[in-house]
């Protein structure tokens, strides 16, 4: 796909979803959102855009799992021209994240899909009855205090160490690739997760994806 400054024909459709990511390089790694995506590329808001044809990591967090990209910066826009925010041409076809954002595009489309209409009232102008609440669930298990580390390995054959660190409001989970060690060097990936069940799903799915 060609590099396309903003307001250019694109020849590929962009659909808009809004997506947080992680981008950057070894030396630096910044936040930012993504608002929308095609097969060859995607736009991210951002006060801390790469310069043009910058090779950048791209970590795009999806509600279940972050997806790895590698691209190339397109344009990039400052504070002074509206919202900041940079366009990215991938390097190699992403299918893997076509494949995510079907997935997740399916996902909200059948919880909207199940949400139960409102009860009707019954003969008479009387409300339905209703039927007796579920008993109380039982409480789950305590969380262990933290931090855990784990050493993972992906199908490549990549080793990683991952540590999960308990957070205010949650578990923040940092990946390096070895043989660097956490505290040292840059972050591979870094999110934080509402609990450690969400927290160890994010880590299969990076293996998965690496």
């Amino acid at each position: 796909m060609p590099a396309h400054e903003p307001g250019e024909r694109r020849k590929q459709p962009r659909i808009p979803r809004r997506l947080l990511a992680r981008f950057g390089t070894d030396a630096k790694m910044c936040g930012g959102t993504v608002v929308d995506i095609s097969d060859g590329g995607m736009r991210i808001e951002t006060p801390d855009a790469f310069p043009a044809n910058s090779i950048i990591i791209v970590f795009v967090q999806f509600p279940h799992h972050a997806l790895r990209l590698r691209a190339r910066v397109a344009w990039a826009t400052g504070k002074g021209s509206g919202t900041p925010a940079m366009g990215l041409t991938f390097t190699q076809p992403e299918p893997n994240l076509a494949k995510a954002y079907k997935e997740w595009v399916s996902e909200v489309k059948l919880a909207a899909a199940e949400k139960p209409p409102p009860p009707e009232p019954a003969a008479g102008g009387k409300s339905a009855p209703t039927t007796a609440p579920k008993p109380p669930a039982a409480p789950p298990s305590p969380e262990p205090a933290g931090p855990i580390r784990r050493r993972m390995e992906s199908r490549q054959g990549q080793p990683y160490e991952a540590l999960l660190e308990r957070r205010d409001g949650g578990w923040q989970v940092t990946i390096v690739q070895m043989p660097r060690q956490i505290g040292v060097d840059g972050a591979d990936f870094q999110a934080t997760y509402r609990d450690l069940a969400s927290a160890e799903s994010a880590l299969r799915e990076f293996v998965r994806a690496h």
